[in-house]
């Protein structure tokens, strides 16, 4: 399945935006299903640092996050696996108009059989879900700048 990008400007610098995107367990805040991250590796945040992640999307989901790649304030990369398969997220932050761009993808990596069943509604559903996510960020960063 080909990777589905979304991007959006928000008014910010893009080293604070890039900070909230990179604070994984604060993506319970603007995901777009309930989610929960935790560390599971101690230490600063880098290639190959660990969490979990407990998802609630027609039902309970447990998943591991490993950091793939992480250029501080441009790029954050990281891979869930669990029952829904491996995921990869990508999230690139870069100047924009006095503040900053943020592009989120999203690309299946290796897909489980349900979410091989699943494709044509993931597909449908998935921009709008981006979209959704990348709104939410916005405004939670844009409301932090006061």
């Amino acid at each position: 399945m080909a990777a589905t990008v979304k991007e959006i400007e928000i008014k910010a610098p893009p080293e604070k935006v890039f900070s909230y995107v990179a604070d994984l367990p604060k993506h319970g805040e603007w995901g777009s299903h309930k989610v929960q991250v935790t560390p599971i590796s101690s230490g600063p945040m880098a290639v190959g640092a660990t969490f979990e992640g407990v998802g609630h999307q027609m039902g309970a989901h447990h998943d591991k996050l490993t950091v793939t790649e992480y250029t501080p304030n441009q790029r954050l990369s990281f891979e869930s696996s669990g029952d829904a398969g491996t995921i990869r997220h990508v999230f690139e932050v870069s100047p924009s108009n006095g503040g900053a761009k943020l592009s989120k993808s999203m690309e299946v990596i290796k897909p489980s059989l349900m979410t091989r069943l699943m494709t044509p509604m993931i597909a449908f559903l998935g921009p709008n879900m981006l979209a959704k996510d990348l709104e939410r960020i916005k405004e939670r960063v844009e409301s932090s700048q006061s």
